[in-house]
């Protein structure tokens, strides 16, 4: 476990490791483009150090230097790393390594560690690499306070290897793959059954009576500032509104009316036009499930007054669409202030996540009766609740999984009495007969949920997956699901998992919602169907609302006569074996968005997504394997 021993190059890695892929920008570099680089890890973040105090103390880079950062900025030099030969990208780990390995080198040697001094020392380091100077020094500050405490309670510091196999294992930048995995985590305790399903779920027979109609939102992701016609390409990770040093913007780069394929979020008259549109669309609504994400992926321009009115105005509008229907939120990992920071319990009380569960709670009092228990609400921000329609919804805060939560790099076990929370309330609803819908933001197969978690989580979906029928996540913005399988035995389907996909356009994908329509007395999902419209064909049209359309129902369009795990694990041999089924599923993946489409997909491409669908716990690719022995047709 990492609890007590967090990494001293936080300061720096909470900046370059916002967005990765802003690291590995063009610029000019001092290497011929034909030249692979192997890199020796041990020997570049020795060679670095040396470097950046040359530079700290001459204000002048060396040749040297610049070949070093070279190596991680230019598109056109292939790095491989000597020690960690399966990472997914070798740079985005080169960047990790190199910023923890320097910052943690002079914090030991610095003698007076003030909180100015550290956040010079974080803001030079990260400007050399390719962010914006104010991304850079904004998340910075946003972070200190955060960063400081764990700082000054380290018991020993650990390696910057290891930290980057924590905070990158997204990007497999692991070198000893045993211990991130290591059984000597703390465990649920999970409790023993006769009811554990040992081969692959079957549907059930469905009711006569119509369908329960649930609708599923996510991802909203509001901008309260956009601005129509402001440079869409700013290269800050977030654009479409005012940011420092912004180019005037012209016909090819201007923000879109309605939003934007580029990295923007949703102007308030298209977050309105959705639920417009669902309420027009579908005059009968059972229930609404909305998975999280309000706040907008300006991370290094946030507060707590701020996130709290954007939150405010969504929940109301929420409430003013959807009056009198069951309406059951949960946090998305931007909602915190700073984005994605939600704290361990036994924090000083400035550095809790007390101040947002306080806001939802009262938030949220309109639509969770009054025998909803509150507390986990305060401990968590998760709660439970048995919805009129007969089914128990289980609201998780899985946001502590996700990887960009640095609290993780203070204690990677302190999730775990929600997850033991989550077995005991599965456990009762098995004693009472009930059946389970449950709601988390993140998505367990996601790479960047931590280990710690998803092979709890898994282990819990084993266990009760009798008694769950639906998990609904977002977090991916795209349109996907996840087929669970037996932890031992990866022919064994037990469970799915559908991704609701978002209602922003970031990044280049159509906005869309869900509608699902579930049995009455079993709560199987029976069917669902995806709503769309075409951004560009919208932005063409700015006087008119968009035409939004339905773009697939799922069992229509896959040819399948249920959703049940069994029928889903045969839909995945069928995309294993035929490459142009696979990249039919890619492309309502990506909501048949333009520049997705333009971008294609490769036969990696294709192979990943297939990947995605089957693996539910990070490293543990035992069903993709099953699936990939299959021949494939071209």
């Amino acid at each position: 476990m990492i609890t007590r021993r967090s990494l001293l190059f936080l300061f720096v890695y909470v900046a370059v490791g916002v967005r990765c892929g802003n690291v590995i920008d063009s610029s000019d570099n001092t290497i011929d483009e034909s030249v692979a680089v192997e890199v020796e890890i041990a020997k570049y973040e020795a060679d670095f150090l040396q470097e950046f105090d040359h530079y700290q103390s001459t204000g002048r880079k060396t040749s040297n230097f610049d070949r070093l950062l070279d190596m991680i900025k230019s598109p056109d030099i292939k790095v491989t790393l000597d020690r960690m030969p399966h990472t997914k990208n070798p740079k985005i780990c080169l960047t990790c390594l190199s910023s923890s390995y320097t910052f943690m080198e002079i914090y030991k040697r610095t003698e007076k560690k003030e909180k100015a001094l550290l956040v010079k020392l974080a803001q030079d380091i990260c400007h050399l690499y390719s962010l914006k100077p104010y991304v850079c020094d904004g998340l910075i500050a946003l972070n200190a306070d955060m960063m400081m405490f764990i700082l000054g309670h380290l018991d020993e510091l650990p390696s910057a290897e290891r930290v980057c196999a924590v905070a990158y294992q997204g990007e497999d930048c692991v070198l000893d793959r045993p211990y991130i995995l290591s059984d000597r985590y703390p465990k649920v305790n999970i409790s023993s059954s006769q009811n554990v399903l040992k081969t692959s779920k079957r549907a059930s027979i469905p009711s006569n009576k119509e369908p329960l109609t649930i609708i599923h939102l996510t991802d909203i992701h509001y901008d309260p500032e956009y601005v129509v016609g402001i440079n869409a390409d700013c290269a800050a990770g977030a654009c479409c509104r005012h940011v420092p040093d912004l180019e005037p913007a012209d016909s090819a780069n201007a923000a879109g009316f309605w939003g934007d394929y580029r990295d923007c979020d949703s102007p308030w008259h298209a977050v309105v036009d959705a639920m417009e549109q669902i309420r027009t669309q579908h005059p009968k609504i059972d229930a609404v499930y909305f998975t999280g994400d309000i706040i907008h992926h300006f991370t290094w321009n946030t507060t707590v007054a701020s996130n709290e009115e954007s939150m405010r105005q969504i929940f109301q509008l929420l409430k003013e669409r959807f009056v009198d229907i069951p309406l059951y939120p949960i946090l998305g990992n931007h909602e915190s202030d700073p984005a994605n920071l939600y704290a361990p319990h036994h924090v000083p009380a400035k550095l809790t996540s007390a101040y947002l569960y306080d806001f939802i709670a009262e938030q949220w009092d309109d639509w969770l009766p009054k025998e909803v228990n509150r507390s986990t609400i305060a401990d968590g921000g998760y709660y439970t609740v048995l919805s009129p329609l007969g089914h128990r919804i289980i609201a998780l805060n899985n946001n502590f999984c996700y990887v960009h939560n640095w609290w993780l790099l203070y204690s990677d076990i302190y999730f775990i009495r929600q997850l033991q929370w989550l077995h005991d309330t599965l456990q009762e609803s098995e004693k009472l007969g009930e059946k389970v819908h449950i709601l988390g933001h993140v998505p367990s197969y996601d790479n960047y949920c931590y280990i710690g978690w998803t092979r709890e989580y898994r282990k819990i979906v084993d266990r009760f997956a009798h008694v769950i029928e639906g998990q609904f996540n977002g977090h991916s913005h795209v349109d996907e699901f996840n087929v669970y399988y037996r932890r031992d035995d990866p022919t064994a389907a037990v469970n799915v998992a559908w991704n609701g996909g978002s209602t922003t356009t970031f990044t280049q994908l159509n906005p869309n919602y869900k509608v699902f329509y579930v049995d009455r007395e079993s709560f199987e999902i029976l069917d669902h169907e995806t709503w769309i419209y075409n951004l560009t064909e919208a932005n063409q049209h700015p006087d008119r609302k968009p035409l939004w359309f339905k773009e697939y129902t799922f069992k229509e369009h896959f040819g399948l006569t249920d959703l049940s795990p069994k029928s889903l694990d045969a839909l995945l041999q069928k995309l294993a074996h035929s490459e142009a089924d696979l990249r039919q599923y890619w492309n309502v993946k990506q909501k048949n968005s333009d520049p997705m489409l333009s971008r294609g997909c490769d036969k990696t491409c294709l192979r990943d997504a297939l990947c995605a669908i089957a693996r539910t716990e990070y490293s543990d690719d035992a069903a993709c394997e099953r699936l990939l022995a299959q021949p494939t047709d071209a």
